[in-house]
């Protein structure tokens, strides 16, 4: 059991020009002159209480089930209450509320694990209800039209609503005893998040049903292949080649043009390490190499919010958006000293 309380409090702050650089500052007391008030004072107390209870049962040495059912408390943080401004880089307007209520949830899981010789097997299944879910959407007028306060950029405020979260996780590790060279790991996660504010989605046709900003089936798998033993200098040698796939996510906010369906894509990253030893088999330094998107894949994730950031009414180039990072080639190394 846990209980939680939170004391927020700022005063008045005061913004005005800079006549040097032409950007807004901060303006304090007295001098006031030629500013306005950006972010009124505020003060209040968030409270709550949370809690789990959990079982573990051991049907053998190697197989696990194991059972959950917690309370969970999240005081809104500063941003969901006080935004008032626009992000420069993302070309938002972000508005928060002051009249928020702390985040409650009631969630159930059940779990199954089997440590066998050669395999690990995992397999999770949870369900989420929360009450006053903090989420941001597109804000709009009484006639359904987008606000716009800094032209050219679109404006969001913090929402909040009843949700419900619900999913699975399944783990696959292979580690064959008579290849203990290798490993072959799988991950498989699923999420679905439903908006239970059911006056807007019936006034929205079902645009507002799912929660924005949830990720789609997400697929992973790496095989890895460590040596232990040692060549001249270089000792702990490993290479690994990873795949990151992700399906397409037609479940989003649609209300206002907040989100777009998603395409699926996949990403495939290689890796290599090992560590140095001197003649005293000390080591000298850790090397390690990382290619990530190794085939340069165009994509968009859809928890991107650049996504949707455009400068054109009509892309040239029939790409709207800036897409995520392509081939990315990274090498480290470290020294004990």
């Amino acid at each position: 059991m846990r209980y939680d309380n939170r004391h927020i409090r700022w005063n008045d702050f005061y913004v005005g020009p800079n006549s040097k650089n032409g950007f807004e500052q901060h303006v304090k007391l007295p001098d006031t002159a030629g500013a306005h008030l950006q972010f009124p004072a505020f003060k209040h107390v968030y409270q709550g209480v949370s809690g789990s209870l959990g079982i573990t049962y051991n049907i053998s040495e190697r197989l696990l089930f194991k059972t959950n059912i917690a309370r969970g408390y999240r005081a809104p943080n500063i941003t969901e209450i006080g935004s008032n401004g626009l992000d420069p880089g993302a070309h938002i307007v972000y508005l928060g509320n002051r009249s928020f209520n702390p985040e409650f949830s009631l969630q159930e899981d059940l779990g199954f694990i089997a440590y066998l010789k050669d395999v690990d097997l995992i397999a999770e299944l949870f369900n989420n209800h929360i009450n006053n879910y903090i989420y941001q959407a597109k804000l709009t007028d009484a006639n359904g039209n987008p606000v716009v306060i800094v032209p050219g950029n679109s404006t969001y405020q913090y929402q909040q609503s009843s949700a419900r979260l619900y999913g699975a996780e399944f783990t696959l590790n292979v580690h064959p005893q008579n290849v203990k060279w290798l490993a072959f790991n799988n991950s498989l996660a699923y999420v679905t998040g439903i908006n239970g504010n059911k006056q807007l989605i019936d006034e929205s046709n079902g645009a507002a049903k799912y929660l924005p900003f949830i990720p789609p089936l997400h697929i992973r798998s790496e095989f890895k292949a460590s040596f232990q033993k040692a060549y001249g200098a270089f000792s702990k040698i490993y290479f690994k080649a990873e795949m990151d796939a992700y399906t397409t996510q037609n479940r989003f906010y649609a209300l206002d043009n907040t989100e777009t369906a998603t395409p699926c894509y996949a990403l495939f990253n290689i890796g290599a390490g090992t560590t140095i030893k001197n003649k005293s088999n000390k080591p000298v330094c850790e090397l390690f190499l990382q290619v990530d998107n190794l085939f340069d894949k165009a994509y968009q994730s859809n928890l991107n919010r650049l996504k949707y950031f455009e400068y054109y009414q009509s892309s040239p180039n029939r790409h709207l958006g800036i897409y995520n990072i392509g081939r990315n080639i990274s090498f480290k190394a470290v020294f004990p000293f």
